[in-house]
């Protein structure tokens, strides 16, 4: 059954907000620059990848904007759990002595395996210290992401998602001689 996002009452702004703004004389003016800025500021960057810049936890936003319409984009930042890809379904595992962790599982060689954590931390444990590995329903990205940012900040987020980012082209110094 198609089920809609329920807002959960953590995100400061409604989707309605957001749409309204970005779509508006003002909103649709963002600055890509700034846009790059805001990416840091929300943290985006320490789980997505943009361009070159960023981690790889979480999907590569290089070419979101291609692949999704602004609404998509804006339901995933402000619905994270309402969606989750495969790829990057978080587990919940219980320990034998009854901690529970939750993050993205890895495998470290036939008897162990790695955590990595929402928070950056990688937790290594051994698989026979492994009580029980689930699905976890929710996002390992938080609700709540675009709380610190004003209306105008997430019109540069969202031009900054939009704008295919520079290539670093590496090239050879060049020497005075030539052989």
């Amino acid at each position: 059954e198609a089920k809609l996002p329920v807002d959960t009452g953590k995100n400061k702004w409604t989707m309605h907000d957001l749409l309204t703004h970005l779509d508006s004389q003002q909103g649709s003016k963002g600055s890509a620059a700034r846009g790059a800025l805001v990416f840091r500021k929300a943290q985006c960057n320490a789980c997505h990848r943009y361009g070159s810049e960023g981690e790889t936890m979480g999907s590569d936003l290089t070419s979101v904007s291609r692949r999704f319409q602004k609404k998509e984009i804006l339901e995933s930042i402000l619905f994270p759990s309402y969606v989750i890809s495969d790829q990057y379904a978080a587990q919940t595992l219980t320990t034998q002595d009854g901690r529970s962790l939750t993050g993205l599982v890895a495998t470290d060689g036939p008897n162990r395996i790695v955590l990595l954590q929402a928070s950056g931390k990688k937790v290594t444990i051994r698989k026979d210290q492994i009580d029980q590995i689930r699905r976890s329903k929710t996002s390992l990205m938080p609700e709540g992401l675009l709380n610190s940012l004003t209306l105008e900040d997430v019109a540069d987020l969202m031009a900054y998602l939009s704008t295919p980012p520079q290539a670093n082209i590496t090239r050879r110094p060049r020497s005075g001689k030539r052989k």
